[in-house]
């Protein structure tokens, strides 16, 4: 039976310090930046929230809370590019409109209840954090063609207010058979291909349109969803579009180039085809999980939504130049259901090794990459000075199926351990 080595906590000294003040120092690991090589018996300092020191002389702080880290691997917090997990399946569309730009997924973020310990105060989403989760966007499911506005949040807070990052992060959006097969099941549009682009562009022309009155005459009554396209057009927020065919990636890349909106590919099983313009364009494209890369929310996925499944796509897109995530989509497939959370998203990550991807890409596809392709890579997704300090220990190699989270830092806090 695997024991894990007990971590040694030494209090150095009196403290006087405030808790939140005081220093917790890591050391003795394998530290893993992401923005450069590893550091083997390294020191990392947390104050305060945020990463205050790295390295391997690093001096520790008087009254400071010391985490015995030999043999173990210390790396960033993971960023699950997108994910559901938090937002109860009846919430997750809106069932009576193909489209809904002002819906918006925070609005139905709860994860503290059944996705999360069940206990009120403090506030964890132990499925996420299990994996060494600490960042997530969370957006609205792919029943409808435009679902609404995501949100990047935290896993973990003292309150559900702490644990937003941005909001609005992005328009999301959806391609394919699953907003079709709910409309005919309605007996509304959009039937075919040709009515969800349509029915996207008139959308994105109404926006344009609402922008312009709304310059000329401020007194215009509000509209909500004209406004969240508004922040779309203006290059506010980007567009997640979630397409996996040919026929869905092209006309995903013709809207952003009509309406000159930034756009993130989300699925991306067929982009291979397009990778020179994904590169010329800085498209970024966040894949699903790596052993099961059905991202539709149907129990059984479209086969015409999706081309032969290839476990090599996230290595050639990454040395193609084209940025390159992998995200959970928090997809659950009956007996496979915990395999569609953040739990496993390393283990998961670490079959692309196999597969044409170094380490080092691996692990940045599930860290600093979905950082930059959120936004959010000023404050997450690598070990630097002036980060937040999400931290996850590892008690072996991250890539190996042997290896579990032992601890995960927020902010500075120790929010989980195994």
């Amino acid at each position: 039976m695997r024991h894990a080595l007990p971590f040694l906590l030494v209090a150095l000294g009196a403290s006087a310090l405030e808790a939140q003040d005081r220093a917790i120092v890591i050391r003795g690991g394998t530290l893993i930046p992401m923005n450069g090589p590893q550091i083997p018996n390294g020191t990392l300092v947390l104050r305060g929230g945020k990463i205050v020191a790295l390295g391997t002389n690093v001096p520790v702080p008087a009254g400071a809370e010391v985490v015995d880290a030999r043999g173990r691997f210390v790396m960033p917090g993971l960023v699950d590019a997108i994910s559901h997990i938090g937002i109860d399946n009846n919430d997750l569309n809106e069932p009576t409109d193909p489209v809904t730009p002002q819906n918006r997924a925070w609005e139905s973020y709860n994860p503290f209840g059944t996705f999360g310990s069940g206990k009120p105060n403090p506030l964890r989403n132990i499925e996420g954090l299990s994996g060494g989760v600490t960042t997530m966007y969370i957006a609205p499911a792919d029943a409808q063609l435009l679902g609404g506005q995501g949100a990047i949040v935290k896993t973990a807070g003292a309150t559900l207010d702490a644990v937003l990052v941005k909001e609005p992060a992005a328009i999301d959006i959806a391609l394919g058979n699953p907003p079709k097969a709910v409309a005919r099941a309605a007996n509304r549009d959009p039937y075919t291909r040709m009515a969800e682009v349509a029915m996207l562009r008139q959308a994105l022309v109404k926006g344009q349109e609402y922008q312009r009155n709304k310059q000329a005459n401020p007194a215009l009554p509000r509209d909500l969803g004209m406004e969240a396209l508004g922040r779309l057009l203006r290059k506010e927020i980007p567009a997640r579009i979630q397409a996996n065919n040919a026929t869905d990636i092209r006309s995903a890349l013709r809207l952003g180039q009509e309406f000159g909106i930034d756009v993130i590919i989300d699925g991306g099983a067929g982009a291979w085809e397009f990778k020179d313009e994904l590169v010329a364009r800085k498209i970024a494209v966040v894949l699903g999980q790596v052993s099961h890369q059905y991202v539709s929310n149907e129990e059984i996925p479209d086969k015409q939504d999706y081309p032969t499944p290839d476990e090599r796509l996230a290595g050639r897109l990454t040395n193609a130049g084209v940025p390159t995530a992998l995200a959970t989509f928090s997809r659950s497939f009956g007996s496979l259901a915990p395999a569609g959370t953040g739990k496993w998203l390393l283990i998961d990550a670490g079959i692309s090794a196999g597969y044409g991807m170094t380490e080092d890409q691996v692990l940045k596809a599930v860290t600093l990459v979905p950082a930059q392709i959120l936004g959010v890579a000023d404050r997450v997704g690598s070990l630097e000075v002036g980060k937040d300090a999400d931290v996850v220990i590892l008690d072996g190699p991250p890539l190996s199926v042997k290896t579990w989270v032992q601890r995960v830092y927020v902010n500075g806090e120790l929010v989980y351990t195994k």
